[in-house]
């Protein structure tokens, strides 16, 4: 096993039933500018045998970058499966831990960025990338910002066209697990992401306890990140029904964990508009699988407010 040293960045990418798209973003790290970093590909059990045509084009030379296969043996959702392989990284001693979807492509210059940030200033905690719809000029996430009265989450810059509005570095609430570098001591202090969200929120959720433990939050413009948006949970247009269970159910949940009861109320009543807001766009985009769909919504509700977690 290599010495690791201070400089040295864990990339944790997290597979399940993408081989394209985890192929596609291990050849863009081969031309990170940033040279100390070790890949740990983490798998949570893939049906599509990717993970093992990974692990085959591994030793076949197609990549030309350190990597580490981690095979957790069930779906643990995104926080489990990038758990695992963070709690294996921190175990080698890395400092820093950059956790990136695997429908992403990165630009070279990436993570130097990001590394800069958080060497610059100790208090700084979590730094994120600006991050484009793939292929386009058009932002996703230009740092996110949180409702604390009612869980919503909001993308800054979402779908705006890049004029430089966005280039200076700046303070969010959080950043989203699609590009996200931290590090080690935001573990120690804080804990792992929780779990039990399965899918949503986990991420949202640890940004949150880490500011409240005084940690800073930045939004890093120069780290460039492209992101395809998740064809497995059907894009932003035409998301799977499951999706909406997730949104509501673990929205509230958020609010229960981090914030003062008082809030609660408030978080609730939104979470019912929210259902509504959902229904009625169900109805008027003519989506499918309308019935399924409802009874997702109404058992996120219910399964928010008994604090009923985890894998639906």
């Amino acid at each position: 096993m290599k010495q690791i040293t201070d400089k040295d960045v864990a990339i944790i990418i997290l597979n399940w039933n993408a081989y394209d798209d985890t192929f596609e973003c291990l050849k863009s790290l081969e031309h990170l500018t940033y040279p100390y970093f070790h890949v740990f590909l983490v798998d949570n059990a893939s049906q599509d045998n990717s993970f093992d045509k990974l692990q085959e084009d591994y030793k076949e030379g197609k990549f030309n970058v350190p990597i580490t296969f981690i095979q957790t043996g069930a779906n643990l959702g995104f926080a489990g499966g990038n758990n695992v392989a963070i709690k294996e990284a921190y175990n080698q001693g890395y400092q820093y831990f950059w956790m990136l979807n695997n429908d992403t492509v990165v630009d070279p210059n990436a993570l130097t960025p990001l590394v800069e940030a958080l060497e610059k200033d100790k208090q700084v905690g979590i730094v994120g990338s600006k991050i484009y719809y793939y292929g386009t000029n058009k932002i996703w996430f230009a740092g996110g910002k949180v409702n604390t009265w009612t869980g919503a989450t909001k993308h800054i810059g979402i779908k705006e066209e890049d004029i430089g509005q966005y280039d200076r570095q700046s303070e969010v609430d959080y950043i989203t697990g699609c590009s996200l570098c931290f590090r080690k001591e935001v573990i120690e202090n804080v804990g792992y992401m929780f779990e039990d969200y399965f899918l949503y929120y986990e991420e949202t959720d640890w940004n949150i306890r880490a500011r409240q433990n005084n940690w800073s939050i930045k939004f890093v413009p120069d780290s460039i990140v492209f992101h395809k948006i998740s064809a497995s949970s059907g894009g932003e247009e035409n998301p799977a029904p499951y999706v909406g269970y997730y949104d509501i159910r673990n929205s509230l949940v958020f609010i229960k964990r981090t914030q003062p009861d008082y809030k609660i109320v408030v978080a609730f009543l939104y979470s019912i508009w929210k259902v509504i807001k959902k229904i009625v766009r169900m109805i008027v985009t003519d989506q499918d699988s309308k019935k399924r769909r409802l009874l997702f919504l109404i058992r996120g509700l219910i399964d928010g407010s008994t604090n009923k977690m985890g894998h639906i």
